[in-house]
């Protein structure tokens, strides 16, 4: 009996020893997170480095600049943020690897990804990028790619009854379900976090500082935030209003055309409708075989 309880004593501890050696490994391996230089982003990259000491494996996709001028200043403040880091904490910016960078025409067609994000659409309104973004991690085998969906975010209100009790990933119970398909491959660790509660964290943790860096604006004027764009939109609206300039902020107040487009945003057959009838009006030729917004 003695022998018996000793064997499976040391059965146990093997096992043990197994999950902790895979959890430790887990641990090590690189986190790979979808950093624009924007405020979500950012505060998640500087959590996993700063706060968790995880190595980040960022990635940002290039979009042509005729959809989102503000590409060029996204890469300044990546460029930025990483110089900041390294200068004020060499530790974490070992931990920083260099950014995969790859052109959104790159990305090879996958018709699944596009219907299911055509799919989506009709239940909600989404950014067009998170088609694109599905189908460069089924290229890359990517099965945990680190999105800044937050709480207050558009995508969340598509995705919260599909979010499993960890609520950071997607319920495997609703595969099939192209909400699920589309972003199955994504996990969301801000997914119940306001912009406000990173200010807050962040200012805890000690790298406010650094957030001050991040851009948003993908149509800046002079050099400056639109106030117009749909992130300067969600920046004013989420309580970072702030970070936009006057004249931004005034463009804000008198927008007439994103109104409308963020109007039929929450009518998603009427959008549906107006997506069909402009791609009539003043087709757009898509070079990388994906959804056109």
């Amino acid at each position: 009996m003695v022998l018996r309880n000793g064997t499976a004593a040391a059965r146990v501890r093997r096992e043990e020893e197994r999950t902790s050696m895979h959890e430790r490994k887990i641990a090590a391996a690189p986190v790979a997170l979808l950093w624009t230089g924007g405020w979500d982003s950012t505060f998640r990259l500087l959590t996993l480095l700063r706060v968790e000491r995880r190595a980040v494996q960022s990635y940002y996709i290039v979009d042509r600049l005729r959809h989102r001028p503000g590409v060029p200043a996204e890469q300044k403040a990546m460029a930025r943020i990483r110089e900041f880091i390294a200068q004020r904490d060499p530790d974490a910016a070992g931990r920083l690897l260099p950014t995969i960078e790859c052109a959104v025409e790159a990305i090879p067609a996958d018709a699944r990804f596009t219907a299911h994000y055509e799919e989506c659409l009709k239940a909600g309104f989404i950014g067009g990028q998170y088609e694109w973004l599905a189908r460069y991690c089924a290229a890359r085998g990517i099965d945990a790619m680190e999105l800044a969906i937050h709480r207050d975010d558009k995508a969340r209100e598509l995705l919260s009854e599909l979010i499993a009790s960890s609520r950071t990933q997607l319920d495997d119970r609703h595969r099939g379900d192209s909400r699920y398909e589309l972003f199955r491959c994504f996990r969301f660790p801000l997914f119940d976090t306001t912009k406000r509660e990173m200010r807050a964290r962040a200012h805890e943790a000690g790298f406010e500082e650094i957030m001050s860096l991040t851009w948003f604006c993908h149509r800046p004027r002079n050099g400056q935030p639109c106030g117009t764009c749909n992130p300067c939109i969600y920046t004013i609206e989420e309580g970072l209003a702030e970070r936009v300039p006057l004249a931004g902020r005034i463009r804000y107040r008198l927008r007439i055309v994103p109104r409308l487009r963020y109007w039929l945003t929450r009518h998603p057959d009427l959008y549906l409708k107006a997506r069909a009838l402009y791609r009539r009006i003043r087709p757009r030729q898509s070079m990388n075989g994906g959804a056109a917004v």
